[in-house]
């Protein structure tokens, strides 16, 4: 049976969890926490994504995600398959970490959004781990009761315009509302053992049903995010790559130590962004003796481009001329 659709939504809300497989620990110490994070940060600048909320419980993790590029599942599969690479070399381990793929909720913010905030921000007392969100670290809440503190990939402040324009009014506010109970309702739909992909009012989700339906019969464009891999083959990204930099086929596939080849880690970089196959498939494609190769030119060149805008305007172009041939 194939996998269910994933709907992709630009600036669409999403309530993401994973848990441990087999329930056993993702997070063992400070140093693994910490490592999360830092693999979050960097894969909410390389893909674009904001964060809502966060919190990071000892076998699992909740995160409330926007996507203004429609572009979830890139975003998970690098997050989920960079952290479990860097967990498993600091901690002597091998193989999956996470239980399978995560589970997504797509949120109607106008009914759920806050709920959903207050919700994993108190996962930590309702396991008992804190008696009060504030006193646990490795949860957004600081971040919205104190806003400097909070790192520059949170939108905390944009959420908190959800209770009002005013930043001190909008905090008053969140504090308050952090004190109240939680909507019997949503604990109960998190309660259940198969909660589906949609939580909203009966509007909203038939609205989210019908886009699938809408997809699924053909009436309905697939999001980017879905149908990368045919829309541009890692051919084309080859054939550009090679027209710019005037190098043979044999240029892209060859790595020689201590030699910078700029011609192959653009190529790299622009399969990771255009094609949507799995690293391991462009490493294979490159002759890469890792599928690390791909995940660490790729944090290269997006590294050097914040440095040379030569370079961020070279990648550009490059990217809408593969953009522009049709495979």
């Amino acid at each position: 049976m194939s996998r269910p659709l994933r709907l992709e939504i630009a600036g669409g809300w999403y309530h993401v969890m994973n848990r441990g497989l087999r329930r056993h620990a993702t997070f063992k110490d400070p140093e693994d926490h910490t490592l999360f994070l830092n693999t979050l940060s960097q894969a909410c600048r390389m893909f674009g994504i904001k964060i809502g909320a966060y919190c990071l419980m000892p076998n699992h993790y909740h995160l409330l995600v926007n996507t203004p590029n429609a572009n979830l599942s890139r975003f998970m599969r690098h997050v989920n398959g960079v952290y479990t690479q860097r967990f498993n070399r600091k901690n002597g381990k091998d193989g999956p970490l996470f239980r399978g793929r995560y589970r997504a909720l797509i949120i109607d913010a106008d009914a759920y959004l806050l709920q959903v905030v207050r919700y994993i921000h108190m996962n930590p007392v309702k396991a008992r781990l804190c008696l009060k969100p504030e006193s646990y670290r490795w949860c957004s809440h600081k971040g919205y009761i104190k806003p400097k503190t909070a790192p520059d990939w949170l939108c905390n402040r944009e959420v908190l315009t959800w209770f009002s324009a005013k930043p001190g009014k909008a905090l008053e506010q969140y504090k308050g509302f952090m004190k109240e109970p939680q909507d019997p309702r949503l604990e109960e739909f998190y309660k259940r053992k198969k909660i589906g992909w949609l939580l909203g009012d009966e509007g909203f989700m038939e609205k989210m049903k019908q886009r699938v339906a809408d997809i699924e019969a053909g009436t309905e464009e697939i999001p980017q995010g879905r149908k990368a891999q045919g829309e541009i083959g890692i051919k084309t990204v080859i054939r550009v790559v090679r027209r710019e930099f005037k190098v043979p086929l044999s240029a892209l596939m060859e790595s020689k130590r201590g030699e910078l080849n700029m011609a192959r880690n653009m190529a790299l970089y622009l399969s990771w962004e255009l094609t949507g196959l799995t690293q391991r498939e462009i490493a294979e494609t490159f002759g890469a003796r890792s599928y690390r190769t791909v995940a660490s030119h790729h944090f290269r060149i997006k590294n050097e481009m914040n440095k040379d805008k030569k370079l961020k305007r070279l990648a550009d172009k490059l990217r809408k001329k593969c953009s522009q041939i049709k495979t």
